[in-house]
């Protein structure tokens, strides 16, 4: 009976973390343009969700979307400072990536254009991820 009763609360608790989503999973989108900006400049995730970015190049030079820890110089940063996962890579002019991550820890991070003189130039934005 005890047994019977272990399981069933394991699975009542299972059922009620699944009902209250949890970090979930969160779709963002973001457009790069040749003015050096981001289109939304910002954005919040939980900390621990699946976030999707589809970026979108809008302009006409080559753009990318790279989301780096705190310890790297927004104007400083390559493709390869980019938290696991998190990084469009280059997108040509007119084109789109799609990639998905796990949002790091509580705090306040910037993502880039790591592309020369872009970051230096205004494109930087900040992705705030919550508890």
């Amino acid at each position: 009976m005890r047994k019977l009763l272990v399981v069933l609360t394991a699975v009542t608790l299972t059922l009620l973390l699944a009902a209250c989503g949890g970090p979930g999973e969160v779709s963002l989108e973001f457009e790069g343009n040749d003015m050096f900006q981001f289109t939304p400049a910002t954005a919040v995730v939980p900390a621990g969700s699946q976030v999707t970015v589809t970026f979108n190049n809008v302009g006409v030079l080559e753009h990318n979307w790279v989301l780096i820890p705190n310890d790297v110089a927004p104007e400083q940063a390559r493709d390869s400072d980019a938290i696991s996962g998190a990084t469009s890579g280059p997108v040509a002019f007119g084109g789109s990536a799609t990639f998905t991550f796990t949002a790091p820890a509580a705090g306040s991070y910037k993502f880039v254009c790591t592309v020369p003189g872009h970051a230096v130039g205004g494109m930087v934005g900040t992705l705030t991820v919550t508890e």
